[in-house]
């Protein structure tokens, strides 16, 4: 049965000659939710700006980064999978935020055309959690994944007053790798490497992109997850993913990857027009 679509209205906005453009790029695309989210944002605030999505794939994030260079009228773009990290090493500068947490999911060009790159992942993660009351602070933390949103993530939560971060990924290294940033820069044992296996009344993340497809493998085994717990998701489309549902029905408090979307969306919003609204 097809999947019905949701179609955002923005009021009161009109395409014109003037009108500058944001993108977001990724490989895949279609699952972006920050166009719903931030245009009707560009339009409440009179900004002449139209967000859109741009499909690209990895092996041609560098020919397509210079071609969205030498668009005059591009604002800036958002970063989603896979191109975090990477695209890290071409920006022309980046935020300290950014450099510390080693991956952007924001590019801005700056008043000198330069493209500058920034990090808002965990700050919209922690708000998201923070406006559906959940708590962070003095809690244990699980996120499954080591890319550029479970760094982001580990960071905020960490900054956020979260007492453990473990993180668990396939690939060890890239999970020792990020909690032996956190220990550095908070100056304390607060991360660490382990297994996908949740404690309880942790809160846990799924931090990965397993769940954009229905085919996909569990991020972690749901049969572990029980009453107490918290299972968050970065994921947005889809809102419930086969994880989220699982939990749910054993009874464990669940949050949408929507929550990240719509707790960064006016932070990015303000972050672009500070220069071109």
């Amino acid at each position: 049965m097809a999947k019905a679509r949701r179609f955002v209205l923005v009021v009161n906005f009109q395409i014109r000659g003037t009108t500058r453009l944001m993108g977001i790029i990724g490989d895949p695309i279609a699952q972006a939710k920050s166009p719903a989210a931030i245009n009707p944002l560009f339009a409440a605030c009179g900004a002449d700006i139209a967000f859109v999505p741009f499909h690209v794939p990895a092996s041609d994030l560098f020919t397509i980064w210079a071609g969205l260079k030498a668009v005059p009228n591009l604002v800036g773009f958002g970063i989603t999978l896979p191109h975090k990290q990477t695209a890290i090493e071409l920006c022309d500068s980046v935020d300290p935020v950014a450099a510390r947490v080693g991956a952007v999911n924001l590019v801005r060009r700056e008043r000198d055309g330069s493209f500058r790159g920034y990090q808002f992942d965990g700050r919209g993660f922690v708000g998201g959690l923070q406006s559906k009351g959940i708590a962070i602070e003095g809690r244990d933390v699980l996120i499954i994944g080591a890319g550029g949103a479970a760094a982001a993530i580990a960071f905020a939560l960490a900054e956020a007053g979260a007492a453990s971060i473990k993180i668990s990924n396939r690939t060890v290294e890239k999970a020792e790798a990020i909690a032996e940033s956190v220990n550095k820069g908070f100056k304390r044992e607060i991360a660490k490497a382990g297994t996908p296996e949740p404690e309880a009344a942790q809160l846990v993340v799924n931090a990965t992109s397993l769940g954009l497809r229905d085919s996909d493998v569990l991020p972690l085994d749901a049969e572990l997850l029980q009453p107490g717990m918290t299972l968050a998701e970065v994921i947005a489309e889809p809102e419930t993913t086969r994880i989220l549902g699982m939990a749910q029905a054993k009874g464990v408090e669940i949050h949408s990857g929507i929550h990240m979307i719509t707790g960064q969306a006016r932070l990015i919003v303000d972050h672009i027009c500070e220069i071109w609204g």
